[in-house]
Order: structure tokens, then sequence, then C-alpha cells
């Protein structure tokens, strides 16, 4: 088993050098491998009131919660409640989408694996709380379609997962409040996990961080947690370092909780590993049921990210060494995730994380200009002298959604220049390569995607879809 001492002071090294210079205002990590296991946090966890981060402080686990909807909802399946291959509908009979036949033929395992296709990517219904929270997010879905064809391509998918949280509702009839909380914290053993929002009065919880006008400087976010009727999909789950590394170590033993208690059976851990769908592209890595499937440094990392007003949590394990680890950063410096997950990585393998990309690129094929779309999103790219110019706008789509965006932090527009680096394949202009290596790092590529039987042509970054309009 490593020692993981050296770790340990490795790790405590890179978060010393932090401060809201670097963008970080405070952060935390877990580390657990085999039996033995650590935790560090550093910096401030409120700016509001200078509250420390400490390890047992909670916080905001965004789309981390993904994973949570996910083993939940299969716990339903080992229960012999939901069939992963049936029809959405044959649970929610009022799921519908403004593509019939895509509503039809939409599985509940292509919720799980992003296949779903559908086109409603930065939804957030804010006006509803509670019990129907979730329910108002599905009763909007109508006014929606699909990029593709579901099963034939990869697209991020929010409504994916409110839904599968609205199925975990109906079958147990449960809010997903309540619903994740017997189903998955309990009998996990996650004792201090909630997805109720007025605990974190209750206990001591990180508060996001943003950039400010003064240089250096970090102010508190405005906005504590997305709306509830995204809850499943990653908006308002609490979690600890504790939390996770049980989490992760449940998975890590085929489904048995550290507790003794069995929580998901064998098959199921073992499908949540297992590739479903793969695009073949360094910017987006094959998807399990929940966890994006990294090689990394020899390895494979089952992770997933997630981002919160003002932080970004990041999550893996890695199976091969029997590994967890889990991270929070409050502030803007989202890339400090992968460092640190980087360097245990690195340290428990003994090779180092490469850049996802080698050999010398080819002409960019100028066909890729052109101007791109999906809900919510305009891009325009142009080519010149080989490099791509993105433009990208958000355009208007109600008071509500601009509201919690705005209040989100997501610009309204924004221009960047891609250099290829491999057939079909464009990084950042600037952005030192070492960045793309990382979990989060490598989702800043862009890639040309062709058509395919039911996929138009379009781009993929950032895991989204973008279909080629004109």
């Amino acid at each position: 088993m490593a020692d993981l001492v050296p770790l340990r002071a490795q790790l405590a090294d890179i978060l010393a050098a932090q401060s809201t210079a670097t963008g970080v205002a405070g952060a935390v990590i877990g580390v657990a491998v085999g039996g033995d296991q650590f935790s560090l946090a550093h910096g401030t966890a409120n700016l509001n009131t200078g509250q420390e981060f400490t390890t047992d402080t909670g916080w905001l686990l965004g789309s981390v919660t993904k994973l949570l909807t996910t083993t939940a909802l299969l716990r339903l399946v080992d229960a012999g409640a939901v069939d992963l291959d049936a029809p959405v509908r044959q649970y929610l009979p009022e799921f519908a989408l403004a593509d019939t036949d895509a509503a039809e033929v939409i599985t509940v395992r292509m919720l799980l694996n992003h296949t779903n296709g559908i086109d409603a990517d930065d939804l957030m219904p804010a006006a509803v709380r509670g019990r129907d929270a979730t329910r108002s997010y599905v009763a909007e879905l109508p006014d929606f379609g699909c990029l593709f064809e579901p099963g034939t391509g990869l697209h991020y998918s929010n409504p994916g997962f409110v839904l599968a949280a609205r199925i975990i509702e109906e079958r147990t009839g449960l809010p997903y409040e309540r619903a994740i909380q017997t189903e998955l914290f309990d009998p996990c053993g996650m004792r201090d996990a909630t997805a109720v929002q007025t605990q974190a009065f209750l206990r001591p919880t990180a508060i996001g961080a943003r950039a400010c006008d003064e240089a250096g400087s970090l102010r508190a976010t405005s906005l504590f947690s997305l709306p509830e009727s995204a809850a499943g999909a990653g908006a308002t789950p609490i979690v600890t370092v504790a939390d996770m590394l049980t989490f992760g170590r449940m998975h890590l033993a085929g489904g048995l909780a550290p507790t003794g208690r069995r929580v998901l059976s064998d098959e199921l851990a073992a499908a949540m590993l297992t590739p479903t769908f793969d695009l073949g592209l360094p910017s987006a890595p094959p998807i399990g049921l929940g966890w994006w499937l990294d090689p990394l440094a020899g390895t494979t990392a089952a992770w997933h990210g997630g981002g919160s007003p003002g932080g970004a949590s990041s999550f893996c394990i890695v199976p091969e060494h029997d590994a967890v680890v889990v991270t929070f950063v409050s502030g803007p410096n989202v890339l400090l995730n992968d460092t640190l997950h980087t360097t245990v990585i690195e340290y428990l393998t003994g090779h180092q994380v490469d850049v996802p990309f080698a050999g010398v690129p080819a002409d960019t094929d100028p066909a890729i200009a052109g101007e791109y779309a999906a809900f919510h999103v305009d891009k325009s790219i142009s080519v010149l002298d080989g490099n791509l110019l993105v433009r990208t706008a958000v355009p208007f789509y109600d008071e509500e959604l601009e509201s919690v965006l705005d209040a989100y932090g997501m610009p309204r527009a924004s221009s960047v220049t891609y250099v290829p680096v491999a057939p079909g394949l464009f990084r950042p202009e600037g952005a030192d390569p070492r960045t793309t290596t990382g979990f989060y790092g490598r989702l800043g590529l862009l890639a040309d995607l062709p058509s395919v039987p039911g996929r138009p042509r379009g781009i993929h970054t950032g895991l989204r879809f973008v279909p080629r309009i004109s």
C-alpha cells in the first residue's frame, strides 16, 4: 500500500501557495487509498464572515450529484422497480418534448449516460420550490427538442438527470430531497450529506467566491445555489469530505458501504464503470452510467465534476489503486481541482499525466466555418490562418433564467481563438498545453464532429454538442 505521508505534504504545499490572488478563497481535499485516508483544508469558507475552511466544512456538490442520482436510481433497478432500457414515459407519462418521436424512444439508460440529446442545457426554472420543484422542470420540457436522435450522440444533460430524479420521486413517493436521503445517504453512511438547503444554517457551509474589480481580490457570490428544480442534476446537495470518501469507498467495494451495508449490487456497481458510449475524443471521455471514464497516467479514473455559484467540485475513484479523491475550490481557479487530482494520480501510478493529443496537427478544414446553435448558445466560427475564431453569444430566453445565470456568473458573450493540435481538435490559443492534462482542462478542447446517421455535423466542447445550422 502506498505511503501517503509524502503525498500529504506535497498537497499541503500546493494548498499553502493558494490565495485570492491565485483565484482561491478556500479549498479542501480528501484522499483515501485502501484503508488509509486524510483530508486537508485551506483558506476561507465564507468571505462574508471570515469563516475558516476546515475539513468538516460542507459545500455544494454541484453536478457530482449526478453520481448520487445515478446510484439512487440504480437501487430502484436492483429492487425491480425500474428497468434501465424501458422508455422514460413508462414511468413518467407526462414527459414530452417538442420532438415527439424522441420523447417516445428515450430510455432511462439514456438519461444516465448523456445520450438522450435533449436540447435544454441551461434550463433552470426557479419559480417553484419544495415538493413540486422537479415536476415544474419536467413541465417545461415540451417546449424543447433534441440535438440528435437519442442514442447517436453525447451531450451533457442536466434535463436527463432531472428526469432521473423525477423517476426516483415517482417510484419512492418522496420528494427528491427525502428520497436521496433514504435511498442513498442513510444506507451509505453519508452522515452529514443533505439536499435540504436550510441545513446550511445549522452547520459550517462554504459560500462560493467570484472575481471582483480589485485585482487579486475576490467577493462572495450573491447566489448560494441554483434552483431546486434542478436538484437531481446538482443544484442543492451539500456534502463534506467524509461523505464523499464514504461514497467513493462504497463504489470501490462493488456497492458495499464501509458500514457493511449493501447499497448497490456488484453487477450494477460494475455497470456504472463500464463504457456505454464513446465519441473517441480527448475532450469527451467514454461514459459509463454516471461516471466519466478518463484514461490518465496509464490507468482509468472514474470522474465527475460539478459547478456551483462561485465554486467547483471534482471527484474520482481510481479502481486499479483502490483510491478516492475529492476536492472543492471556492473561487474562479477551477483548475486547482485538476492540479490536486493529478498530483494524487501521478503519485499512485508513478507516471506523469500526459497531454491527451500528440503528433502534427492536420490543416484546418475550412468547412468548419459557419454558424452553430443550441438552446441558449449561438456560436459563429471563422477560420483565420488555420486557427478558429469562435464568437459565442447567449441569447435572451426569459427574465427568470437570465436572472439566475447572471447571478451564477455566466458571460453573455465571448470571443476565443483556438489553434489546431490534432486533426479536427483545437485548444485555446495561449493556454499552456499542460492545462489540458486534467479532468477540467480537457473539457476546454474543441472538436469538429462530422455528421453520422441521426446526428448532424457540429462541434463538441465542454462535453456539449452544438450542431451546425448554416
